[in-house]
């Protein structure tokens, strides 16, 4: 006699791209096509298939609900195992973090700064959350990653800018930036660029990737 599993939670597999925009770090969205929710703002997400891969079910969410086909950098983040998190069923939500390299053209693509979010369906606010707290403990000790998000060429000054808007999207305490340059100067694996005059005030920091 066949037995018969229990009822198990579907996986749903969700992606927070982030992306530098305007000089802002902010979330791409796209809008919901069905109940519940249709028609507003959320993080891209499928349901992962049964022969299907994270990473692969990860692409097929960006490029099926923002038209994302490429990106910089992706790595999984946390899982959330709130089982009132969908109101049609429990969920389990494997989600993971992707720094894109621009916003994609797109009608059904919505960006928002981190310290403008809206009040986003299910628990992607808290999914969002939890993402920029791995990013902002990620700085520097993952290379990759950091490179990511600052790009080859960065300031001193965009360096304090993302620390600042990743604690206040995690619901961390201000970080301290005084000795931020400082700890540039000393870091092996950027070099300090010469300094490009600009008016009459001081020229920014600007450092490279070697």
């Amino acid at each position: 006699m066949m037995r018969t599993m229990p009822t198990q939670p579907l996986v749903s597999i969700d992606a927070v791209p982030l992306v530098v925009h305007g000089g802002q770090l902010c979330v791409v969205t796209g809008l919901r096509l069905f109940e519940p929710f249709i028609g507003q703002a959320a993080l891209p997400g499928v349901l992962l298939n049964g022969n299907e891969r994270l990473e692969e079910a990860v692409k097929r969410a960006l490029l099926s609900k923002t038209g994302i086909n490429s990106y910089r950098f992706m790595v999984h983040t946390a899982v959330f195992d709130d089982f009132e998190r969908d109101e049609r069923g429990p969920t389990l939500s494997i989600a993971h973090l992707v720094i894109l390299e621009q916003v994609p053209e797109n009608d059904s693509v919505r960006v928002y700064p981190l310290s403008q979010l809206p009040t986003l369906p299910f628990d992607h606010n808290q999914i969002i959350s939890q993402a920029c707290a791995v990013l902002l403990d990620s700085l520097w000790v993952n290379a990759e990653l950091t490179r990511a998000l600052l790009g080859e060429n960065f300031t001193t000054a965009d360096v304090v800018a993302r620390m600042k808007e990743l604690a206040a999207a995690a619901g961390r305490a201000e970080p301290v930036v005084n000795n931020v340059g400082r700890a540039l100067s000393s870091n092996k694996s950027i070099r300090k660029l010469d300094a490009v005059p600009q008016g009459t005030g001081r020229p920014p920091a600007s450092w490279q990737w070697v």
